[in-house]
C-alpha cells in the first residue's frame, strides 16, 4: 500500500538518515526489476508509489534520480515508471511556513510587501526547490524557493555515489573522482539560483527570433541565490500533450525539442542539461522550454571534437575514426580498443540522422543502452571525459522523449542543419 505523508518540515541531511533511505530505495528497485519478470501490475504501481514516497521526501540528488528513472526506458515495469512520474512535479511538497523564512530573506521584505499575491500551496516541487505562483503589479509569475539546507543533501548524496562508483568502474577507464568533481560543480551551479536567472535570460536572448520556442522571461527585482521569480507560462503538460495531440502536432513538438537541444551545442557550444518531461509545456503558438539550473558551458575544443566525429560517422569515414575519436578524450589506449566494435556501436547511434525517414522507438532507445554498457566490448577501455558527463543525460534524456512522442521525421536534416551551423558561442552575462 502507497504511503501517504505530511507536508515536508525539514529534508533528511544526516548521513545515517540518508544512507538508510537509500537502502529502502535500492530494494525497492531490485523487487521492481524482479516483478517486471513476472509481469505484476499491481507490484509495481505499489513499489513505484514507495519510491515517490521516499526519492520525494529526500530531494536534492536522489529525486533527481528518480526524475530520471520515470521517463528513460529502462529496466523497471511500465507501472512503476508512470507512478514514478509524479516526481517530474512532486508529490510531497515543503510547507510554506518552512520556505517563507528563506523566501523574506532573499527579497529582504515580508511576502505581503513584495507580492500583491502568492499562493501557499506549491503548483511543483522539485528537487532543489518548489514553485508557487503568484502575481507582481498584475502580473502572473512563477516564484522558484529553495529548500533549506538541500545543498547539504548534495555532499552527502555525492560522497555515497563516490565511494560505490569506484567499486563499481575498478578494472575500467573511467576516473571516478573526477566525474563526481564534475558532478559536484554542476549541482553546484543548480543551487545558485541568481546563475539560473541569468543562464534563463541567456536562453531567452537567444530565441528571440523564434517565436515558436518560449523562454520564461526573468524578474529580476524578486531574485536571489535562493529564489527565482519569472514569467508564468500556460501550457499543457508534456504526458496530457501526448495523448491528446495528433501526429502531425506530436511532429513539429518532437522538431522543436530536437533542434533546440542541437542547436544549442552547435551553434552556442551550451547545453540545456535536464530535458525531462516535466520542463516542457505545450500551446498552440509553440513550446515553453522551463528550467535553466543545469545549464552546461563547453570550450570550443569540446564542440569542435564532436563535430568531427558527428561528420566521420555521417559520411562514413570508418578510417578516420580512431583519430576523431582520440580527440575527444574517449579513448586512453587506441591500441587496445576494437575499432570495428565501436565503428557498430557508432552506427547504430547514428541511425536517426542517416536516414531519410526516422522514428525513435522504445526498443532502439533500450538497446542504446546495451551498446553503451557492459555488453560492449569496449567498455572497460572507454573513458567518460568529466564535460561529456551531462552529455549522456541529454541524449538518452532527448531519445526517451522522441519515443514517447513516436513520429517519423526527417531527424537527419535537423541534426545537419545544426551540425552545419557557425559556432557564435554563448557566455553567461555576468549581471541581469
Amino acid at each position: 500500500m502507497a504511503r501517504k505523508r505530511d507536508k515536508l518540515k525539514q529534508l533528511t541531511t544526516g548521513w545515517a538518515g540518508r544512507t538508510l533511505a537509500t537502502g529502502r530505495m535500492a530494494a525497492s528497485l531490485g523487487k521492481a526489476a524482479a516483478d517486471k519478470v513476472v509481469r505484476q501490475r499491481e507490484a509495481g504501481e505499489g513499489l513505484g508509489s514507495d519510491l515517490v514516497a521516499d526519492l520525494d521526501a529526500m530531494k536534492g540528488l536522489a529525486m533527481k534520480v528518480g526524475q530520471m528513472v520515470s521517463y528513460l526506458d529502462g529496466s523497471l515495469p511500465a507501472e512503476t515508471q508512470r507512478v514514478l512520474r509524479k516526481l517530474q512535479q512532486g508529490s510531497q511538497p515543503m510547507a510554506f511556513e518552512t520556505l517563507e523564512p528563506v523566501l523574506v530573506a532573499a527579497l529582504g521584505a515580508p511576502v505581503a510587501e513584495r507580492f500583491d499575491h502568492l499562493d501557499p500551496e506549491p503548483v511543483a516541487a522539485a528537487s532543489i526547490g518548489q514553485v508557487h505562483r503568484g502575481i507582481i503589479d498584475g502580473h502572473d509569475v512563477a516564484v522558484k524557493i529553495q529548500y533549506p539546507g538541500v545543498q547539504q543533501t548534495f555532499a552527502v548524496d555525492l560522497g555515497t555515489f563516490g565511494r560505490v562508483g569506484r567499486l563499481a568502474a575498478f578494472g575500467t577507464a573511467l576516473d571516478v573522482r573526477s566525474l563526481v568533481a564534475e558532478l559536484k560543480e554542476r549541482l553546484d551551479e543548480e543551487c545558485d539560483y541568481e546563475r539560473e536567472a541569468r543562464a534563463q535570460h541567456l536562453f531567452r536572448q537567444l530565441y528571440a527570433d523564434d517565436p515558436r520556442t518560449i523562454v520564461p522571461s526573468v524578474i529580476p527585482t524578486h531574485c536571489a541565490p535562493t529564489v527565482l521569480t519569472s514569467s508564468w507560462e500556460e501550457g499543457m503538460s508534456f504526458y496530457d500533450f501526448v495523448e491528446q495531440s495528433s501526429e502531425a502536432q506530436r511532429t513539429e513538438v518532437a522538431e522543436r525539442v530536437f533542434r533546440f537541444a542541437f542547436r544549442n551545442i552547435f551553434h552556442h557550444g551550451v547545453l540545456h542539461g535536464d530535458p525531462h518531461p516535466g520542463n516542457l509545456r505545450i500551446r498552440d503558438e509553440g513550446v515553453v522550454f522551463l528550467d535553466y539550473g543545469c545549464v552546461r558551458f563547453f570550450e570550443p575544443g569540446h564542440v569542435e571534437a564532436w563535430k568531427a566525429l558527428a561528420w566521420c560517422t555521417l559520411e562514413g569515414r570508418r578510417a578516420d575514426l580512431p583519430e576523431v575519436t582520440a580527440a575527444t578524450g574517449f579513448v586512453p589506449d587506441p591500441d587496445r580498443y576494437d575499432w570495428d566494435a565501436h565503428w557498430e556501436v557508432m552506427q547504430y547511434l547514428y541511425e536517426p540522422f542517416t536516414q531519410p525517414r526516422f522514428t525513435y522507438t522504445h526498443d532502439y532507445v533500450r538497446r542504446s543502452y546495451d551498446l553503451m554498457s557492459m555488453n560492449n566490448p569496449n567498455w572497460r577501455r572507454t573513458a567518460m571525459p568529466p564535460a561529456w558527463l551531462l552529455t549522456n543525460r541529454l541524449q538518452w534524456g532527448l531519445n526517451s522523449i522522441l519515443a514517447l512522442l513516436g513520429v517519423e521525421a526527417d531527424f537527419a536534416t535537423f541534426y545537419r542543419e545544426c551540425l552545419s551551423m557557425d559556432y557564435v558561442p554563448a557566455e553567461l552575462p555576468e549581471h541581469l
